[in-house]
C-alpha cells in the first residue's frame, strides 16, 4: 500500500479522543500540543446514494463513524494521494497503486489524513448513518522554512 496512514476500528470514541489516538499511534504526536478545530456532522443515506470524489483541504485528517450500516455497496474508496506515482511502473507493480476500498460496517470507524480524494460507491439499502468529523490542526511552527526540508 501507499505507506499513508489509514485507521480501521471498531471502538467508537468521541471525535477529540479519536484523533488523540491517530496522532499518538501514527506520528507519536500529542494533540495536546496543537490549538485545533473540529467540525462534527451526521449524514443520513438511503438507497441510490453516492458521493463523488473529494477531499477535505480546509483539514488536516477526517474520520468517519458508521453508526448504522444496513445495505449493499456504499463502500469508502480512498485514492493513492500520489499523483501519477504509477507512471512508468511495470504492470507486475500494479497493487502498488490500487485505490483502498472499504466496505462500511456498523460500528466501524476509519480515519485518514483529509488530503487523500475519497469517494463513497452507490450504495443500495435500507440506511447508511455516519458522524464524519475532520480536525485543523494549528501550531507555532507552521510555515517554518526549515520544517519538513529533507537534505541530501
Amino acid at each position: 500500500m501507499w505507506s499513508t496512514p489509514i485507521d480501521i476500528d471498531n471502538n467508537y470514541l468521541e471525535p477529540r479522543e479519536r484523533y488523540r489516538h491517530f496522532l499518538k499511534k501514527y506520528y507519536k504526536m500529542h494533540l495536546d500540543h496543537f490549538q485545533y478545530e473540529i467540525w462534527d456532522w451526521k449524514t443520513t443515506s438511503t438507497s441510490g446514494y453516492w458521493m463523488r470524489p473529494h477531499n477535505h483541504g480546509h483539514s488536516c485528517f477526517t474520520s468517519i463513524y458508521y453508526k448504522f450500516y444496513s445495505g449493499e455497496g456504499g463502500e469508502l474508496i480512498l485514492n493513492d494521494p500520489r499523483t501519477n506515482a504509477n507512471r512508468g511502473w511495470p504492470m507486475e507493480f500494479t497493487d502498488e497503486f490500487k485505490p483502498v476500498i472499504i466496505q462500511p460496517e456498523t460500528g466501524m470507524t476509519v480515519t485518514f489524513p483529509s488530503y487523500i480524494y475519497h469517494t463513497a460507491a452507490p450504495f443500495n439499502g435500507i440506511a447508511r448513518k455516519a458522524y464524519v468529523s475532520e480536525i485543523q490542526l494549528m501550531s507555532d511552527t507552521l510555515g517554518e522554512p526549515e520544517l519538513g526540508v529533507t537534505s541530501i
